[in-house]
């Protein structure tokens, strides 16, 4: 060690190591899992859809009117894919009628066409007469009704005139029948806002026990109850004991179906009819070639910079490559424990961030020579180097770590993997080279290790 006792700033300096490297060990090390696992992987690394929605109508309409209903569309869609759970999916404009969304990691691709393309139209109409089977034929009596179908093809003859429609709803959500008869059954309850209940209870007054209301998704119908004498006493009691009593159900209703079915009410109705103009699937074996191609790349920088630094710089080359270690760690748990999605240009980043950390160690050591050849003693050329070498180290960084950021704020897609990682790794480098390298030099005795000819002396 250093001749002088450790001050208090050499005891920040240390600890700081050591939470970085104990983070490190709980993040990335500790359970030893497969890359995949252990953090957030883009569609070019995990495989999955990518989809280009094209929307219906939206090129004959204004400049201005376009961007708002893309825009519409888009956060509508944000909002499905939050509520139903897609993870890392990229969503954005692609072109002016188009939407481009990426999904990694879909084990369902058809589940996630039809959350997306799905417009989701949501009407209560009065029932005038149900069929029992699909082969029953059913003709309106009048020009104010029509012939809907259920699921599995039974004709219903419901009014036209929509009595509630999806805009009355609050929150739709999940659950499985506990009542006998009916027990293990998945359906979708429904609550309303309040303007929505107040709606609902009139619409249930108004037709009274004993009439059947269809529940009705993009002309399907769903689910037709006969409203009980329970449900129209409580609709005469207020909208509060009738804001969480309807359920869209089926004894054929999937988990999976009644999920997507919530997410889609729960975010609303698309503005206009998408299409879906293009799709591509990466399969999972495709993915994984690229990470072991990744992986790869980043390991042979590494060990390259590894020896070009020990070749270069001797044994004083180990502090650029522990403080390399060590920008690592911080780049990899910061992708961790941001949640950030690594990508192929991410990998990219990591392994431009292997060059840049080393950089800014060579611009103290070229530094140290250079107060050495001053007469300076080793230790003395170490702190001067970094007294005189502080505003260049940090100017140059902060100008990558401003483009930085505005890829990543700017950017999308790929530009912004790129920048995550860019920016994890130049806060990296700057703390790497002002803490661990600086310790190392100063307090762990390396400056012990400085050449004698840097001071213009034989060895």
């Amino acid at each position: 060690m250093a001749q002088h006792g450790m001050t208090r700033g050499d005891w920040l300096r240390l600890g700081s190591m050591l939470a970085i490297i104990v983070a490190a060990a709980l993040l990335i090390l500790i359970p030893a899992r497969p890359v995949k696992d252990i953090m957030k992987l883009g569609l070019d690394l995990q495989g999955g859809v990518r989809l280009v929605l094209e929307a219906e109508g939206v090129a004959a309409m204004s400049s201005e009117e376009q961007t708002d209903t893309i825009d519409r569309t888009i956060e509508i869609l944000k909002n499905r894919s939050d509520t139903y759970g897609l993870a890392n999916y990229e969503i954005r404009r692609y072109g002016p009628d188009r939407i481009l969304v990426s999904i990694p990691g879909v084990t369902d691709p058809e589940e996630a066409r039809r959350l997306i393309g799905q417009t989701a139209v949501l009407e209560f109409r009065r029932v005038v007469k149900a069929g029992v089977a699909a082969t029953d034929d059913l003709v309106p009596s009048s020009s104010s009704q029509e012939v809907l179908y259920t699921k599995t093809g039974i004709p219903i003859v419901v009014d036209r005139d929509v009595l509630l429609t999806g805009a009355a709803l609050s929150n739709a959500t999940v659950k499985t029948s506990t009542q006998v008869g009916s027990m293990g059954e998945v359906m979708v309850l429904l609550t309303f806002s309040q303007e929505g209940a107040e709606q609902f209870a009139q619409v249930v007054r108004d037709l009274g026990a004993g009439q059947m209301l269809a529940i009705v998704l993009d002309d399907v119908v769903q689910s037709y109850p006969v409203l009980q004498d329970s449900i129209v006493a409580a609709a005469r009691q207020g909208w509060r004991e009738v804001q969480n009593s309807t359920t869209i159900s089926g004894a054929s209703m999937a988990a999976g179906e009644a999920k997507t079915l919530a997410a889609v009410l729960r975010a609303g109705a698309l503005p206009v009819s998408v299409n879906i103009a293009e799709e591509t699937s990466i399969g999972p074996s495709l993915g994984s070639d690229s990470i072991r191609r990744g992986m790869m790349s980043m390991a042979i920088g590494f060990v390259l910079v590894l020896i070009y630094m020990f070749a270069l710089y001797g044994r004083l080359g180990a502090v650029a490559n522990i403080a390399l270690l060590f920008n690592m760690l911080i780049t990899v748990g910061g992708l961790i424990a941001f949640g950030a999605v690594l990508t192929m240009a991410g990998i990219a980043g990591v392994v431009l961030t292997i060059g840049m950390s080393v950089d800014s160690n060579i611009i103290i050591f070229e530094r140290i020579k250079e107060e050495r050849r001053t007469g300076k003693t080793a230790l003395a050329a170490v702190r001067a180097a970094y007294d005189r070498s502080l505003a260049v180290i940090t100017d140059t960084n902060a100008t990558t770590f401003v483009t930085a950021l505005i890829l990543l704020f700017v950017g999308s897609g790929p530009f912004r993997g790129f920048a995550v990682t860019l920016a994890l790794g130049i806060a990296g480098t700057v703390y790497c080279v002002l803490i661990p390298s600086r310790y190392l030099l100063e307090r762990a005795g390396f400056w012990r290790f400085i050449p004698a000819r840097w001071a213009g002396q034989e060895k």
